[in-house]
């Protein structure tokens, strides 16, 4: 999976580096040149795609996860690196916002439940907070304060598990890989649109079901929506 991350970030640059080899002579890097802050909302919604081990060693795979809206701010600056190219470096954080990262009711396995009863209700919910990244932005300004770009970044969040299971990470990390357009007024205000995929570590959540035996285990995949309004300096 790593691989084809890595293809699809070298396919995406090198289509923001032809796109820059093509445009107006009157798009220009300088129109984005500066510090920025900005606003953003998002959509997005998580899933873990893994396997269910019940209290007797038996494992099921499937998927669990969740839908959640999310709201933060942010701030960065962006270098012109020529006429058209520029990189944006930034910084993103959550404000109050909780995503639904993993949920099970009562059929954890995303199949039968044969053993759901038995090892007791397998409610539960975990759940990321405080949700932080860092990024570059590889951009090309396609016209007149205009640009597209590619995201490539770290994030991280907390962790909280509630219902019934023991045992989660206190924290989550993972790689983010987005593509999206900026629109500016002369006067530095901005409207952004991106889409991006982040990509967490592996997590283990056990005792599910009140079963010491019984964990849920798999690679969690977090797909998000998000417009920013800001304002470039």
């Amino acid at each position: 999976m790593k691989a084809i991350r890595t293809k699809i970030s070298a396919y995406a640059i090198a289509l923001l580096l032809g796109c820059g080899l093509s445009t107006s002579a009157n798009a220009g890097s300088s129109d984005f040149s500066g510090i920025y802050g900005a606003m953003w909302a998002s959509a997005g919604g998580a899933q873990i795609d893994g396997s269910h081990t019940d209290r007797d060693g038996q494992s099921t795979h499937g998927q669990v996860g969740g839908v959640f809206p999310l709201a933060g701010y942010e701030i960065g600056f962006n270098l012109p690196l020529g006429d058209v190219l520029f990189l944006g470096v930034g910084h993103s954080v959550t404000q109050g916002g909780t995503a639904s990262i993993a949920r099970g009711d009562g059929d954890v396995k995303g199949g039968s439940n044969s053993d759901g009863n038995a090892a007791g209700d397998s409610s539960f919910n975990l759940t990321a907070t405080d949700l932080k990244s860092v990024y570059i932005m590889p951009s090309v300004s396609a016209f007149d304060n205009s640009a597209i770009y590619v995201k490539i970044g770290r994030s991280i969040a907390d962790l909280s598990l509630t219902g019934s299971a023991t045992g989660a990470p206190t924290n989550l990390q993972g790689d983010i890989l987005g593509m999206g357009t900026i629109a500016m007024t002369p006067s530095g205000l901005f409207v952004r649109t991106e889409g991006s995929v982040t990509r967490f570590n592996d997590i283990y959540i056990t005792g599910v079901g009140n079963s010491p035996s019984a964990l849920v285990e798999g690679t969690p995949d977090v797909v998000q929506g998000t417009v920013s309004v800001g304002f470039k300096f």
